[in-house]
């Protein structure tokens, strides 16, 4: 599944009828011209929760989607008293709204700006609990990050990693019954994943027996 969009104000301009004209029509001829594809995964960021062209764009696309195909989106989670920015955080109005024209999302869990793994892990659970129950019945990823990006001030990959993430998704999961929105857990990003990730991630989340020597 491609992952698409850009950022906004520079190869993504939501707000220009031509753009998205033009976006939605590559879209279909990437399908048509690649049919074993699943669909196409729309990750714009920043995007600014209420965006009414953002909206627009999914109705076009899904008016031009080939049958069967998925159309995918990079969501934002809600927002945080930590981090209470618009432009990285969506509404569960707006949530909402996205997940009504979507087939898909995933939950962008990560660059929070959080320097505690406690307070990081309780985060991931609340999300999990609050973006499992406003997916409007439709699949969803929740978003867990492996990437380093050390230095920036939103993100310290010493906080934000596989562990402290999978161990808020399991705490958030076990506080009811499982949705059956729920899909799994994506990660982000595979060119970074060490080996001990991909191990702590089989060990702790798929459950995979390691097999005798």
């Amino acid at each position: 599944m491609p992952w698409v969009g850009g950022p906004i104000g520079g190869s993504a301009r939501l707000w220009a009828p031509q753009w998205r004209a033009a976006f939605t029509a590559n879209i279909h001829n990437l399908l048509v011209n690649h049919p074993r594809l699943a669909g196409v995964q729309i990750n714009i960021e920043p995007l600014t929760s209420g965006d009414t062209n953002f909206l627009k764009l999914l109705e076009q696309l899904r008016a031009v989607l080939p049958p069967g195909k998925v159309l995918s989106v990079a969501a934002y989670p809600p927002p945080t008293r930590w981090q209470p920015s618009e432009d990285v955080h969506w509404d569960e109005n707006y949530f909402r709204e996205v997940a009504r024209r979507s087939d898909q999302l995933a939950v962008m869990m990560y660059d929070v700006g959080q320097h505690s793994g406690r307070n990081y892990r309780r985060l991931m659970a609340d999300w999990t609990g609050e973006v499992l129950g406003w997916s409007e019945g439709k699949p969803l990823l929740l978003g867990i990050p492996t990437y380093d990006d050390a230095g920036v001030g939103y993100h310290d990959p010493k906080v934000e990693n596989i562990t402290n993430a999978l161990l808020g998704v399991h705490l958030g999961l076990h506080r009811g019954p499982l949705p059956a929105t729920y899909q799994g857990v994506s990660i982000y990003c595979e060119w970074q994943t060490s080996e001990a990730e991909w191990r702590y991630f089989r060990e702790h989340f798929l459950n995979v027996a390691t097999p005798a020597n």
